[in-house]
């Protein structure tokens, strides 16, 4: 049963993570998605890269479902990207609700994988 609730969290963190993957495809929803215009051709590939990058952290989630091995990588990546990301908003003077939105996303996320790691870990 510890096992099963562990591979449902991973995957629905990872669909979290694999959602920005639309800005790789249609760079508009990033007005939507942080709250920003896309202004110039740099944002615009950084932010299709970003997109790239959570889904990459996205997909390892998803295969740390169903492949136990995987589960710490997975888990420790997904913590990094998490924590760097509610640093950098929390400590920015000003940012969108949007941005504060997903960053309380991540704190989420952040809550079910301890979830996650402590079943790991304690849970056998």
């Amino acid at each position: 049963m510890a096992d099963k609730i562990t591979s449902i969290l991973l995957f629905v963190v990872g669909i979290i993570n694999l959602l920005p993957v639309i800005v790789f495809f249609d760079p508009s929803k990033t007005a939507k998605l942080y709250g920003i215009p896309l202004e110039g051709e740099n944002l615009t590939v950084l932010m299709r890269h970003r997109g790239v990058l959570l889904a990459i952290v996205g997909i390892a989630l998803i295969a740390a479902a169903f492949k136990t091995d995987f589960r710490v990588l997975a888990v420790s990546l997904a913590l990094i990207s998490k924590f760097a990301f509610i640093f950098l908003t929390f400590t920015a003077p000003d940012y969108s609700s949007e941005i504060k939105q997903v960053a309380l996303i991540d704190v989420g996320a952040i809550v079910l994988l301890a979830v996650v790691l402590g079943i790991h870990f304690y849970g056998k």
